[in-house]
């Protein structure tokens, strides 16, 4: 009888843990989602994907931007892609590294960025961005 109960018990645990481990995943993979449609730099995303007290750092230049300041950004009619190289999602965190090609003054450039997105409830609530500025190209076409 003493068998049954630790039998018993063990599955129990086994699937409470595969449960709990099955929903970690699955917001993981919920974050990864989002991140990857934060690259997509569509304006008609931004008030699904970013938190509404959404804060982005550069690291470099220590320069923040809003909300409002993101959607300026994506609605300048300036040119610009991201390609995703890697991505890589742990605990609220999701680390993206990508490649952003856009045109500044006439020119195409490609740089290698990183970014660190925190979230909470679902959305984008912070960005840490990183890039080196030694790795701007001027693409000849």
């Amino acid at each position: 009888m003493k068998q049954t109960y630790l039998l018993f018990f063990a599955l129990v645990l086994s699937f409470t843990y595969g449960c709990k481990n099955d929903q970690v995943n699955t917001k993981l993979q919920k974050n990864k989602e989002i991140a990857t449609r934060y690259h997509d730099l569509n304006p008609n995303d931004i008030d699904t994907i970013l938190a509404a007290d959404f804060i982005g750092r550069n690291e470099k230049s220590r320069f923040t931007w809003n909300v409002e300041d993101h959607r300026k950004y994506l609605t300048n009619g300036d040119y610009k892609v991201d390609a995703i190289l890697q991505q890589v999602a742990e605990g609220n965190w999701v680390a993206t590294r990508f490649v952003r090609t856009g045109i500044r003054e006439g020119d195409t450039l490609q740089y290698e960025m990183m970014h660190f997105k925190r979230f909470e409830n679902g959305k984008i609530a912070e960005i840490w961005e990183y890039g080196d500025s030694r790795q701007v190209e001027t693409v000849i076409e």
